[in-house]
């Protein structure tokens, strides 16, 4: 049987993943501790500033910069699209640094944004975690106010106060930050349809890549952070009993990554073109200045730094290489063939 993972279940064994983390040699592991350590630290500074950040929610213009929102599904390439478009666009986004503020977003990025400086070059990261205190950050401590705390299903019945109060406060980033707003989270891709109500000035930059290696990552991940394959890990993670079947995991990922594809797809068909810029991971990689410059014509407002693009960016090396076992392959390559020949099926008899 299938089962949803409740919020309190984000992680299994805390602790087990701080001593994987230690053991990683990743520098943007260490650092996602240390930041763990300085959000508490900043508990007192956040409760202080939580009436300041209020009132510039509440004096919040109706009009907004643009919101660049990337999304996809998790282990897709979105953290490292989301860490160069931050180093070389224009725009403000939710940082390291933000994170720390969860009450005062707001305030306590304009008090003290100078500690974290500019973006970096640096394009490691720790399964979404980022360095230093500039690094670009999926803003939990944000979204949940409204999407819950629950990191792989967020809450889709929005009520029309609760969508307001959501564009209040973009907007009143907008206005404090006088630039357009870059942010990714994964977890924004089941509930696009919601978010394109909430954030008229919202343009969803969705990234793609082959769901093979997406599946792989995935597996991948549920043995680094959650310490087991079996433990479901990302937007829509579930898990099977592996007591009969000790493969049950990798159909677990399969159809994790087939239900991401198909709602995107879905909502995608409601939200009007010209909001939507989609890319591939491999695409990006080769040529992520190419992908930069689209990006940046589809919205209005957004500025390329494009000095820096010419003296500095790169392409990446896209992760292409297999590490799982030839079970595994064989399972997974099974096991998304059924699905979307079934998949097909379906849609074909509805018409």
């Amino acid at each position: 049987m299938t089962q949803r993972l409740a919020p309190s279940a984000n992680f299994k064994n805390p602790l087990g993943l701080i001593g994987r983390m230690l053991l990683s040699r990743k520098r943007a592991a260490y650092a996602a501790l240390i930041h763990e350590a300085m959000r508490l630290a900043a508990k007192p500074v956040d409760s202080l500033l939580r009436k300041k950040n209020a009132r510039l929610v509440k004096k919040s213009p109706e009009k907004s910069e643009p919101v660049l929102l990337v999304v996809g599904a998790p282990r897709s390439g979105t953290t490292l699209v989301y860490q160069t478009l931050a180093r070389y666009l224009d725009v403000s986004y939710f940082s390291n640094l933000t994170s720390f503020f969860p009450r005062s977003a707001i305030s306590g990025t304009r008090m003290f944004g100078w500690l974290a400086g500019k973006p970096s070059a640096d394009f490691h990261n720790f399964y979404g975690q980022t360095a230093g205190l500039n690094g670009p950050n999926d803003g939990f401590t944000i979204w949940n106010q409204w999407l819950g705390e629950d990191r792989y299903v967020p809450r889709t019945d929005l009520s029309t106060g609760e969508m307001k109060a959501m564009q209040k406060f973009f907007a009143a980033w907008s206005d404090t930050f006088q630039k357009p707003l870059l942010n990714k989270n994964n977890r924004n891709t089941a509930c696009l349809d919601q978010l394109s109500r909430a954030l008229p000035t919202a343009v969803f930059i969705v990234v793609r890549r082959n769901p093979l290696l997406v599946a792989q990552s995935l597996i991948n991940a549920r043995a680094q952070v959650q310490g087991d394959k079996t433990v479901g890990w990302g937007l829509h993670a579930n898990a099977q009993s592996a007591a009969s079947d000790p493969l049950a995991y990798v159909d677990d990922v399969c159809d994790q990554i087939l239900q991401i594809e198909q709602e995107l797809d879905e909502q995608l068909a409601h939200i009007p073109a010209d909001r939507i810029v989609e890319i591939t991971y491999e695409g990006f990689c080769e040529s992520p200045a190419d992908a930069i410059a689209a990006i940046a014509a589809a919205v209005p407002g957004v500025r390329v730094h494009t000095e820096l693009v010419q003296h500095e960016l790169k392409p990446f090396q896209a992760s292409s290489g297999v590490s799982l076992t030839t079970e595994e392959q064989e399972r997974l390559m099974k096991r998304l063939t059924e699905k979307r020949r079934k998949t097909t099926a379906a849609v074909a008899a509805t018409h």
